[in-house]
């Protein structure tokens, strides 16, 4: 019968515990909602006479999505320099060697050889001149050579090839 008591008493006092412990904590409840006045529209909001109405903004839905271009074109290599619809603008210094067409070679008070280029102008070049892929190294009766700087997919000199070009009569 001891224990029996014990244990009623143990168990008395955790249900005492227990009720006062949920007692303790707040019960979560929601704030109530703030009152709000009732929104009228502008149409139908009476508007006193001496203010100025407020301009009406019209929104338009654009789906399109608009790009301008700001700077250069991520496309277009920075490696080669190309020009514009095929013909070069920048001169003797902008052309390759392949699109050079020797014309005639001059030999006097120093060699001169005369090329064509892709605009039709002649270009008169002395021996160390240089176009865009390389320089005249030598100049002789019928013929030119050229010294062409191959580049590799990054830019640096890969090799150096001599180039003959001869005069056609």
């Amino acid at each position: 019968m001891k224990w029996q008591t014990f244990g009623m008493i143990m168990v008395g006092i955790m249900m005492v515990a227990a009720a006062s412990s949920l007692a303790q904590t707040p019960p979560v409840s929601t704030p109530p909602a703030p009152e709000t006045a009732p929104v009228s529209s502008p149409e139908t909001a009476p508007a006193p006479d001496n203010l100025p109405m407020a301009p009406q903004m019209q929104v338009e839905n654009d789906d399109k999505f608009h790009y301008t271009q700001s700077g250069r074109d991520p496309f277009v290599s920075l490696i080669e320099k190309g020009s514009e619809e095929g013909v070069n603008q920048g001169g003797l210094p902008s052309m390759l060697i392949a699109e050079l067409a020797l014309q005639g070679i001059q030999i006097g008070l120093g060699k001169v050889a005369m090329f064509k280029g892709p605009d039709n102008n002649v270009y008169g070049m002395r021996i160390g001149d240089a176009c865009k892929d390389g320089k005249l190294i030598e100049i002789q009766n019928n013929k030119v050579m050229f010294e062409k700087i191959v580049f590799d997919e990054f830019g640096r000199e890969k090799e150096k090839q001599q180039i003959e070009v001869y005069l056609h009569r």
